[in-house]
């Protein structure tokens, strides 16, 4: 719920001149629970809002066509995709928002790790994610240079 107040707030703001992307994981799912699905996400709501950013999908789906985002080799499709989209030029300012990654199971270690090298890239990329505590997500996140860690619980500790 809390992303949802946070993403709400950022469509609501007056000053829209920024790229608002997220994805709700959810381990009961089977299309939306891999590194992939959320990749694909997060890439389909940037194009929406950016349309100059599928010249990145344009190329690769030119030479796969629809396999591109379904077959064995789509986490590295969607992986090389997201990572052109991001450091293309004219990328706006962008928030990335990925809620519950705690929820799904494939590939989490990959995307965690794209994450923790991709914030530490670009200064007008910011990553949100929500997580239950999970050491080693935490661990993970460890390469990226600037992160604030927010606890909910009363006892972080305990991992609730």
């Amino acid at each position: 719920m809390l992303l949802c107040g946070i993403i709400n707030e950022l469509r609501k703001s007056k000053d829209r001149s920024f790229l608002l992307s997220f994805f709700f994981c959810q381990a009961t799912d089977s299309r939306i629970n891999s590194a992939t699905a959320v990749l694909r996400g997060l890439i389909y709501l940037l194009v929406a809002e950016q349309p100059s950013l599928m010249s990145h999908v344009r190329e690769r789906y030119n030479h796969a066509g629809r396999e591109l985002f379904e077959d064995v080799n789509a986490w590295v499709a969607v992986t090389e995709i997201s990572i052109n989209m991001l450091q293309d030029p004219g990328l706006k300012e962008t928030y990335l928002i990925i809620d519950a990654l705690d929820e799904y199971m494939t590939d989490k270690s990959s995307l965690v790790d794209l994450i923790g090298q991709q914030a530490s890239v670009s200064s007008h990329v910011k990553w949100v994610v929500s997580s239950r505590n999970q050491p080693d997500l935490e661990e993970s996140f460890t390469k990226a240079n600037s992160k604030v860690k927010l606890y909910l619980e009363l006892n972080p500790k305990i991992g609730v």
